[in-house]
């Protein structure tokens, strides 16, 4: 089954899950704006709830990774009920201050009293949780940095026991029919089995052990990491997709390309720029180290093999290393081009080892560098001017594009908006 066929099946999945909260809410026998608000907040609160422990199954690549290589279109989906899909859960506690005639600050203070109010301040609890998580994530997260950001939005699956917890001595519909409570139990049996399959991952068993056998500097700020599985366990990645690495048990995992593989002894070279916390940690990797593999994903180089056009790599900095096998592979068995944007001569990560299998069909692009130019080196950014000047007309060639986000999405515009047709622009996404 394509990765497209289910994705398809994995919406309709979401909507097929949601059918229950429609179904199962009886409509009040005397219409009021009390009962229909009643009636709403109960439907929207299991809607929530559903939507809650999607986000919490999509968020998992120890659970979406068993079904899925392509993980990016996946995140996409979790991405989308995360800002919009939340929203209902909003209008939950609104509906229930309207449909009991209280003040607006009901549902959002806390009161322990009885067992009633506890349960309904655990709802509260998860309410404030999930504003807080959808603010950060949806509105200022291209203020906040990675790191803090990730772990105020694990504060979102918070939100799943809370609100499961707070149904059972609050919910109307849920006292009083037995096909609610049903529903109910397989909502919490599902987060249940979904937990224990995230455990997977915080306990390695969705990776693979490997040995560091080598572990080399390319430039001042660019590794090239070798890798050897511990056991006949290994993963075996295709062209263009990325593993997970992760430096120990208490440890992040993140994505890094596949910069090369041997088929022979298995072993693994995956090439990272060292930028932030965890890519320093793992500039200090020593030979006989271990880490952990999780993986292969990605599918934007599916096609190489099968569209024979032309093929052309538009690469930024280390973003060049999803591509360097493939170059070296089919040397003199396809037209490449290699366009690789660097700051510097210095700075061009792979591009000096990736040379001779180009020849002048590679263009070195250099923001910074200030000594005279040679031959195949031009400065500046890469542009549908430069392009055209070494290959004409745009609209033959195949286009792979691997660089900082920014770079890719005005690469990926600047070709369609010359005639370039979509499905010829590929570009990598990593999915978590």
């Amino acid at each position: 089954m394509t990765e497209k066929s289910k994705r398809s099946l994995l919406i309709i999945a979401i909507l097929a899950s949601l059918l229950p909260a429609f179904l199962l809410m009886t409509w009040p026998s005397v219409v009021s704006v009390s009962t229909v608000s009643l009636w709403l907040a109960d439907t929207l609160g299991y809607i929530g709830i559903v939507l809650l422990l999607w986000m919490y199954i999509l968020g998992a690549k120890s659970v979406m990774g068993i079904v899925f290589r392509d993980l990016a279109p996946v995140l996409s989906i979790h991405k989308w009920i995360g800002k919009y899909g939340v929203l209902a859960i909003f209008l939950h506690p609104l509906l229930v201050t309207i449909g009991f005639g209280e003040s607006l600050f009901y549902s959002i203070v806390p009161h322990i009293g009885t067992l009633y109010e506890r349960h309904v301040t655990l709802g509260r609890i998860s309410f404030w949780l999930l504003v807080l998580t959808w603010f950060v994530s949806a509105i200022i997260r291209d203020r906040v940095k990675f790191r803090p950001w990730k772990y105020l939005h694990y504060l979102a699956y918070v939100c799943v026991p809370f609100a499961l917890l707070h149904v059972p001595n609050v919910g109307s519909h849920y006292m009083s029919s037995s096909a609610v409570k049903l529903y109910f139990f397989g909502l919490v049996i599902t987060f249940f089995i979904i937990t224990l399959l995230r455990l997977r991952g915080l306990m390695n068993l969705d990776k693979i052990a490997y040995e560091v056998v080598s572990h080399t500097g390319i430039t001042d700020t660019d590794n090239v990491l070798y890798l050897k599985p511990v056991s006949d366990l290994h993963i075996e990645p295709k062209r263009g997709q990325y593993a997970y690495v992760k430096l120990g048990y208490i440890s992040e995992d993140h994505p890094f390309s596949v910069l090369q593989y041997d088929e022979k002894t298995k072993n693994i070279a995956v090439g990272y720029r060292v930028f932030g916390e965890y890519t320093s940690v793992m500039s200090a990797l020593e030979v006989g180290d271990t880490v952990y593999v999780g993986g292969p994903y990605g599918t934007f180089m599916s096609d190489f093999e099968s569209d024979t056009r032309p093929t052309v790599f538009l690469t930024g900095g280390i973003g060049i290393t999803p591509f360097v096998d493939q170059i070296i592979k089919n040397k003199g068995k396809r037209e490449q081009w290699l366009f690789a944007a660097n700051r510097s001569r210095n700075s061009a990560v792979l591009v000096p080892q990736i040379a001779p299998y180009l020849g002048n069909r590679l263009v070195r692009v250099y923001s910074q560098e200030a000594s005279t130019l040679k031959t195949g080196e031009v400065s500046g950014h890469i542009s549908a001017e430069l392009l055209k000047s070494y290959l004409g007309d745009l609209k033959g060639y195949n286009f792979y594009l691997c660089g900082p986000s920014t770079m890719m999405n005005a690469m990926k515009e600047m070709l369609l908006n010359n005639g370039v047709p979509k499905q010829l622009v590929r570009n990598e996404e990593f999915g978590w």
